[in-house]
């Protein structure tokens, strides 16, 4: 009997320093103030305004229903913050994260304390709900521009979905204390965010964009070449073709999804395909560009190739 209570104290202790070790591990990051010493001394805890439920625009929520993302019609009913109560979420929820911080320093490494971990937990969850109610207040701010930048090229659902990091970034990175609507800040982030996908895509299309006679040369004399085609999706099919020995089966299945190839019709978005293989949509974005990547290099080198053995 002593031995397997022995047994179950030591398997308590060990519980209790893996979760010392990993609350050590936080970067607790937070915007300082110079008030949070003396709120902190007289243990001042940020009350919760009682907001009142504003409905969401029917604009927005036009928009959203003719874009089908119903998911974030719940956000876009969540009520505008004034200026008062924005100032208020952005200084609990840095508050809340300093108290964490100081907690977190008094931990010893060797002796686990229950009671502050505790503490040091909830304090961040407390400060992930403020975060959470300001990131909700503001996703309007994402859907309206995604709207006035999506085009063929650049659909709706990227566009949200790039705008929903940037707007929870920005909610990391705003300083309040500076007097500022949490709205400017966070329009520009995002705009920002949509000007680099735009970018990203405009780089891989060049990658890809070649002459007639350089397409010619690259396709297998067996292969049709369909004159009425466009160089890069011509060149793509040719790519994915030939180069499929450089691409796991994922990539191609995200290659030929995203670009429409080997007869999968319309171009799909990064939604479509996450529903397709299961996969939440930042991990297809990962792995198409892992892909294009691969893509790229052979194609640089293959092209290097046929122009040595022309010269030759």
């Amino acid at each position: 009997m002593k031995l397997a209570a022995s047994s179950t104290n030591g398997s308590e202790i060990s519980k209790s320093q893996l979760r010392l070790e990993r609350i050590l591990k936080l970067e607790i990051e937070f915007i300082e103030s110079d008030e949070f010493e003396s709120m902190l001394a007289a243990q001042t805890r940020p009350g919760v305004f009682e907001i009142v439920p504003l409905s969401a625009s029917p604009k927005v929520q036009e928009e959203v229903e003719a874009e089908n993302l119903p998911c974030l019609a719940p956000a876009l009913g969540e009520p505008l913050l004034s200026f008062a109560e924005e100032q208020h979420e952005f200084r609990r929820m840095n508050f809340l994260k300093f108290q964490a911080a100081r907690l977190q320093l008094s931990l010893d490494a060797a002796r686990p304390d229950e009671e502050t971990m505790n503490q040091i937990e909830r304090l961040l969850s407390q400060a992930k709900d403020a975060r959470d109610h300001i990131i909700r207040s503001n996703m309007r701010l994402v859907v309206s521009n995604a709207g006035k930048y999506c085009t063929s090229s650049y659909g709706f659902e990227d566009l949200v979905s790039d705008g929903s990091l940037s707007l929870m970034e920005a909610v990391e990175k705003f300083n309040y204390q500076l007097g500022f609507r949490f709205s400017t800040y966070a329009t520009h982030a995002i705009r920002r965010s949509f000007f680099r996908r735009i970018e990203r895509k405009q780089k891989d299309r060049k990658r890809f964009a070649v002459t007639d006679p350089e397409i010619m040369m690259t396709a297998p004399d067996h292969q049709e070449v369909d004159y009425d085609a466009p160089a890069e999706a011509r060149l793509m099919d040719h790519m994915v073709e030939v180069m499929s020995d450089h691409l796991t089966e994922r990539e191609r299945q995200i290659i030929e999804g995203r670009f429409g190839l080997n007869g999968r019709g319309e171009p799909k978005t990064l939604m479509q395909l996450s529903s397709e293989l299961g996969i939440c949509k930042e991990r297809v974005r990962q792995v198409e560009g892992t892909a294009l990547k691969k893509l790229h290099a052979v194609a640089v080198e293959y092209s290097r190739k046929q122009l040595a053995s022309v010269k030759a």
